[in-house]
């Protein structure tokens, strides 16, 4: 296997982000470069070089939409438009056959690879697993959504094993990854977990210390309250800071009509105050799960098509991650899958694969089969949370929750007809992307040392 990825992003001299740094000092890596390294950089460079030149001669590879007005720089983020993603539940359950399926046939029926795979873990689940190895030899960006246990304890070292195992392993994938922890920690049903919101963060940035002193630093950092949570400023309470966050993002869902003395409302109207505060951090933005019920005739298609549009007009926005599955919280089950009707799944079609998101890299390929294996779960709280609704008072002592122990996630849905796949205005895959990065950044340990 290559050498780790060591960055992610051409690294300004002045930035001491713990991401841009090693475990053993804050300079930036081309500045680490010592004189005696050059021979080697400029080695990696005409090799790097001889790849850009082969990628300039595959179709759409050659040129790169100029950068969006308002849109923020980091890891992973794309010079315009937005990556789109799902996390997808086979109608017959779980397992690595179902799940591969669940996913290829989205990508089928829409025409197009996802840039993102969403893939939930418990605290105790060990990752990466064949759902991270088979996404990046997809060409698509896993998204690890890995829950969280008593902050306190996290922070105090409790878990300090394993989490050190955790991030080896995803500093051995060799690629970026996105992982998002603990998610909607703002919520009542996080409460018995989230001691405060200073103990969440002192436990966020020990796991992020511990990933970067392992060389996990191919890691992007998505920090994702309730997108209801940036309305009244709860959200920023959580923060951990500029330092230990790349991605700020937020979870929202049309909850009506289904959902007792619930509006239905627009995309804009559940990410409108998420925009407003999340762009004030600096940060590109992401949409880390979304979801709409039918209501009317065509309402849901149109809902759909709104959203990418608002999202198009929101140019800080640089990922937007559906959840396509089913759910059920307060015994009231939502259907969100995005084949409820024809012309929901068209308007879906056209959120994902209109003018606003980035280009597939490359069409998408005939799907074949996997090999059955095992089947496993979702955790728990994967998808829209009854912490959505409006929030009741945090367990007493003695009464948090245990992790994990909510019901399991329950989807159903299958495929509407594909459409044929285009390969007209192509844009750059995320590695190719990474690797221009990366020549940038040891162009300039050339010129520095």
């Amino acid at each position: 296997m290559a050498g780790r990825v060591r960055n992610l992003q051409s690294e300004p001299p002045v930035s001491d982000h713990p991401m841009r740094t090693s475990p053993h000092g804050s300079a930036p890596p081309a500045r680490r470069l010592a004189a005696g390294a050059r021979t080697a950089a400029h080695r990696w460079r005409a090799v790097l070089v001889a790849l850009l030149a082969t990628a300039a001669l595959l179709p759409g590879a050659a040129t790169r939409p100029a950068a969006a007005a308002g849109r923020p720089t980091g890891p992973l983020v794309p010079a315009s438009g937005f990556y789109v993603g799902a996390y997808t539940k086979h109608a017959d359950g779980y397992g690595q056959d179902r799940e591969q399926q669940a996913t290829s046939d989205l990508e089928t029926r829409l025409g197009r690879r996802l840039h993102i795979d969403h893939h939930y873990y418990a605290w105790n689940d060990a990752f990466p697993s064949w759902r991270e190895q088979w996404d990046i030899a997809s060409d698509r960006i896993p998204m690890i959504s890995w829950n969280g246990e008593s902050t306190d304890a996290i922070a105090k070292g409790t878990y300090d094993g394993m989490i050190s195992s955790r991030a080896q392993a995803v500093a051995m994938l060799n690629t970026p990854v996105f992982i998002r922890w603990f998610w909607e920690m703002d919520g009542t049903k996080k409460s018995g977990f989230v001691a405060s919101p200073a103990s969440y963060q002192k436990a966020w940035r020990h796991i992020h210390d511990i990933f970067v002193a392992a060389g996990a630093t191919n890691v992007a950092w998505v920090w994702c309250p309730n997108a209801s949570a940036f309305d009244d400023g709860e959200a920023m309470q959580y923060y951990p800071g500029g330092a230990y966050v790349d991605w700020v993002c937020a979870d929202g869902y049309n909850f009506a009509p289904n959902r007792p003395g619930d509006s239905w409302d627009s995309f804009g109207q559940i990410f409108n105050g998420f925009y407003t505060a999340g762009t004030r951090l600096g940060k590109p933005l992401m949409v880390g799960e979304f979801g709409v019920l039918e209501r009317g005739a065509n309402e849901k298609a149109a809902w759909f098509r709104a959203a990418h549009d608002w999202i198009a007009a929101h140019p800080a926005i640089a990922a937007a991650v559906y959840f396509n599955a089913d759910s059920t919280n307060n015994g009231i089950s939502y259907n969100w899958r995005v084949d409820t009707a024809p012309p929901s799944f068209e308007g879906f079609r056209y959120l994902f694969s209109g003018p606003a998101p980035v280009p597939p890299a490359e069409p998408v390929p005939s799907a074949t089969p996997a090999a059955p294996a095992p089947a496993d779960q979702v955790p728990a709280d994967a998808g829209p949370q009854v912490n959505t609704a409006p929030k009741g008072p945090r367990p007493k002592p003695g009464t948090a929750p245990v992790a994990g122990s909510d019901a399991v996630v329950d989807v159903g849905g299958d495929a509407s007809a594909p459409a044929a796949a285009s390969t007209a205005g192509r844009a750059p895959s995320p590695r190719l992307t990474w690797v221009l990065q990366l020549l940038r950044q040891l162009d300039a340990a050339s010129v520095t040392t």
